[in-house]
């Protein structure tokens, strides 16, 4: 099909004003619905609002703060890439939601090899994570280093933190806030809008897949997974542009985030040994090289399950 986006009648505004209300847009919706979480939160909880920013300096200092803290995230995730993206491209787009959610062809087939090939890119995706961790910057880049290091610490500490599991509860509603919410809404955002979105305004799929794939990597605010995210990011924009469709970049994601929760509460739960969260994963050579290929084959099969048609992979915008 053709690109949602592209400039004709149902689209009145041009690409790349509509490019910038969406900037707008997502700048707004950081700070008002990181704001409604927290109104949610101080509805709820004895937290005020200086507590709330002591506890995300500190969280291990607060176990009592996990449920809100994913409550804060959860509407701020919602607001910032479903319902804000779903506003521009309904009012201002004038594109159909639904166009967005449609099955693809050879779904369950192609569903299937997603799971798989999320599952071998993550053995491959250890040594790109643990290369970019190892990264060091020029001197003159001493301070931006200083300040990634320090965010990267954070991070790891507050996700150590919300995924402590106290229970069957805590650990769903980490699956909807940490798995669900953003394999729909960030797909939707930076595959769904963003990508079509470029691919108009650069004439060339394959740069507006890696461009929005940095993009969303970026997005995380993590420079020591940068490289490892951009690759994932880009593997969901294929599987995007190869189908047509969100399912399966959704899908991909939500595994990606998904398995590792699992693995966590199991873990937790003593009926697996394997700590995720312990350290590095370290696999011999010989297992990566076969994650390796086992990946590149399963992308190859499903870009050719969704070129067989009389106009090969153009037909999937």
């Amino acid at each position: 099909m053709e690109n949602m986006f592209s400039e004709t009648s149902q689209n009145k505004k041009s690409i790349g004003w509509l490019l910038i209300i969406l900037i707008g847009y997502e700048l707004a919706a950081v700070f008002i619905f990181n704001f409604l979480g927290l109104i949610m939160v101080l509805a709820f909880y004895d937290f005020d609002l200086q507590m709330i920013t002591i506890i995300m300096g500190t969280p291990m200092a607060y176990p009592e703060a996990k449920i809100p803290m994913l409550i804060l995230l959860g509407v701020s995730a919602v607001g910032t890439f479903i319902i804000t993206p779903a506003w521009v491209v309904y009012k201002h787009a004038k594109i159909e939601l639904k166009k967005f959610i449609r099955t693809p062809k050879f779904y369950v087939k192609a569903a299937f090899i997603t799971i798989m090939l999320i599952i071998s890119f993550a053995g491959v995706n250890t040594v790109i994570i643990e290369w970019n961790k190892a990264l060091e910057l020029p001197t003159f880049l001493s301070e931006f280093e200083h300040y990634a290091q320090e965010q990267e610490m954070k991070l790891a500490e507050l996700t150590k933190f919300l995924t402590d599991f106290e229970n069957t509860g805590h650990f769903l509603l980490c699956i909807l806030v940490i798995a669900i919410i953003p394999a729909v809404g960030e797909e939707f955002l930076f595959r769904g809008v963003l990508q079509n979105i470029l691919r108009i305004s650069v004439k060339n799929p394959h740069i507006a897949i890696w461009a929005s794939a940095l993009i969303f990597s970026i997005f995380h605010n993590q420079f020591y997974g940068l490289v490892p995210r951009m690759l994932l990011g880009a593997i969901f924009g294929y599987l995007y542009y190869w189908s047509g469709s969100l399912f399966l970049p959704i899908l991909g994601h939500f595994i990606n985030n998904g398995l590792s929760l699992v693995l966590i509460f199991l873990f937790q739960k003593n009926l697996i040994s394997f700590d995720l969260s312990g350290g590095e994963i370290n696999f011999s050579n010989y297992i990566l090289l076969i994650f390796f290929i086992f990946t590149i084959c399963l992308l190859f099969i499903l870009r050719k399950i969704y070129s067989i048609n009389e106009k090969g992979l153009a037909k999937s915008f």
